[in-house]
């Protein structure tokens, strides 16, 4: 049966929805159902979900989602600490008992996840709200505009600077391993580590955390938040930051030709009233 066939039947017309949330090639399935519903070789876990409903207007703000669920839903738990870093995409698919066609009725990412007592309330923004995202812009700048590590126009092989520490020692957002020590590694620049990040990967997942302070001399990293679920002898994997500075390309990377500021910009301001000779 067509799918238009039994959403407007009287007698077929049994919806339920598929709610699939994917992080980083990990999915969690939740159905609105009251019990599992296995669709296309994969379970859908029955739970209670409520959402509002779902608009198209011109104004890209206002088409949000809103799911409200329980607080003990696996999915949300990962947002008590701090929220992941990756980009959680939604997919809700709509089918009926009677064996009717489904159809993907909603498509977007989660952007927030806030809770109150026992519910949790998910957002989500529709794919459509990523057209309206400035696109880059290259400005004539002393310091490099690109994304470190950027296949395309950084090129430095984020893989070959990795380096794996075993956490020696855990104080919130103060992570110590011994790997880190810049004695321990003549290649190590003074602050090797600040501006870069730390993977941690715990239960198939993996969060990062953006590093701000690096002490050389014992190895003590300072991150943007703390792990939830980091312990002495957890093993994470640090990756160097830049400051993009010419310099630094060059001495830190050896990546001169990849740079992209203009580091030769004149310093003297010929429009300021002053004298350029």
């Amino acid at each position: 049966m067509a799918f238009t066939d039994a959403e407007t039947s009287i007698f077929d017309n049994d919806p339920i929805e598929l709610y699939q949330f994917k992080r980083n090639g990990t999915s969690f399935r939740y159905t609105s159902s009251d019990e599992d519903v296995t669709f296309q070789a994969n379970t859908y876990t029955a739970a209670s979900l409520k959402r509002g409903r779902i608009e198209a207007t011109p104004d890209l703000g206002k088409n949000n989602l809103k799911i409200k669920t329980s607080r003990r839903l696996p999915f949300a738990s990962q947002f008590l600490t701090s929220s992941p870093t990756d980009v959680i995409e939604l997919t809700i698919t709509r089918i009926h008992d009677s064996d009717a066609d489904p159809a993907i009725t909603w498509i977007g990412r989660v952007i927030n996840v806030s809770f109150a007592d026992n519910e949790t309330e998910i957002t989500a923004a529709p794919l459509s709200s990523s057209l309206k995202r400035p696109g880059l812009r290259r400005p004539y700048q002393l310091d490099c505009p690109h994304v470190l590590y950027e296949s395309a126009t950084c090129r430095v092989v984020q893989s070959l600077q990795a380096v794996t520490g075993n956490i020696s020692a855990v104080s919130g957002n103060l992570i110590t391993a011994p790997e880190f020590i810049i004695s321990i590694n003549a290649l190590y620049d003074a602050n090797h580590f600040v501006g870069g990040i730390v993977e941690f990967t715990t239960a198939s997942l993996t969060d990062r955390r953006f590093i701000t302070d690096h002490d050389n001399a014992t190895g003590q990293l300072t991150l943007n938040l703390p792990y939830a679920d980091l312990v002495i002898g957890s093993v994470v994997v640090a990756y160097p930051g830049c400051d993009r500075l010419v310099g630094t390309c060059n001495g830190k990377f050896a990546n001169l030709v990849n740079h992209g500021g203009f580091p030769f910009i004149p310093t003297k301001n010929p429009m300021d009233g002053t004298s350029v000779f």
